[in-house]
Order: structure tokens, then C-alpha cells, then sequence
């Protein structure tokens, strides 16, 4: 008896699976395009800030010194923007880094958390220059550099 019921049991979860997953709608329609995150990225560039940044930080007590090289990833047609107001910019990051204390600077939090600052200062920065939204088309900032000497 417990087998005939087992089985009725199954056949029948395997009957309503089988209903859901042909009644379902699909999550993807033939006239939707899937988005492929790294097809929507291929447009944008890379841009270096530099030269590259250094400045004394943290301070209290003995000079300490940050190199740092920068570069963004943006929409294109933005370089031109970006050159237009580079001096003010990295002026703008130049002295987010002076204000670092070192123990912001010695852990991977930290240094992420200085890089989206960073990111905030120069989308903040176009947007008061140019305009709300500018600043949108800065999509990312990456540090391909970083050196402390305490």
C-alpha cells in the first residue's frame, strides 16, 4: 500500500512540475534582447589622469608620501571634457588624498573606500562644472598605481 502510494505521490508532483514548467512565462521573450553586461561596457574607454599623483599625507608627525596613477572609464566623446577641466580635477583629488590618514591607506577597505571617493569627487566636480548628469558619464575610476612610504 505504501508503495502504490509513493508512487501516485511522485507521478503526481511530476505531473504539476511538468505543468508549471511548460505553463510558465519565459523570464527571456525572442523580442527582448538579452543584455550582455559585457557588450553594454564595450563602449566605453579608459583614460588616464596623469601624471601621476603624489602628495604627502597624514599630517601628524614625519612626512609621509602617496604616488598614486589614476585612470577612469568613461562614455566616449568624454576625454574632451575631462581635458577641459583636468587641472581643477585632479586639484580635486590631489587634496582627497592629502587628507588620508595611513590607516586608510595600508587596507584593501580603505583604498577601496578612497577609491569611490575619489570617483564621487570627479563626478561631483563635472557635474558643478559642466552641469547636472556630467558627471554620469564617468563610469568608474581604478587606481593603476598605488605607492606608500611612511
Amino acid at each position: 500500500m505504501t508503495s502504490l502510494y509513493a508512487r501516485f505521490r511522485y507521478s503526481f508532483f511530476g505531473v504539476l512540475t511538468a505543468l508549471f514548467i511548460l505553463t510558465a512565462p519565459s523570464t527571456a521573450s525572442a523580442a527582448e534582447p538579452v543584455e550582455d553586461p559585457a557588450a553594454a561596457m564595450a563602449g566605453l574607454i579608459y583614460y588616464g589622469l596623469g601624471p601621476s599623483f603624489v602628495t604627502n599625507y597624514d599630517g601628524a608627525g614625519r612626512l609621509k608620501y602617496l604616488k598614486a596613477d589614476i585612470s577612469v572609464r568613461m562614455q566616449p566623446g568624454t576625454a574632451a571634457l575631462i581635458d577641459k577641466h583636468l587641472p581643477y580635477l585632479r586639484n580635486k583629488v590631489v587634496v582627497l588624498l592629502a587628507a588620508q590618514l595611513e590607516e586608510n591607506l595600508t587596507s584593501t577597505q580603505g583604498k577601496e573606500l578612497l577609491r569611490l571617493q575619489a570617483l564621487g569627487e570627479i563626478r561631483s566636480a563635472l557635474d558643478f562644472l559642466e552641469g547636472p548628469g556630467s558627471g554620469d558619464r564617468i563610469m568608474n575610476l581604478y587606481f593603476t598605481s598605488f605607492v606608500v612610504q611612511r
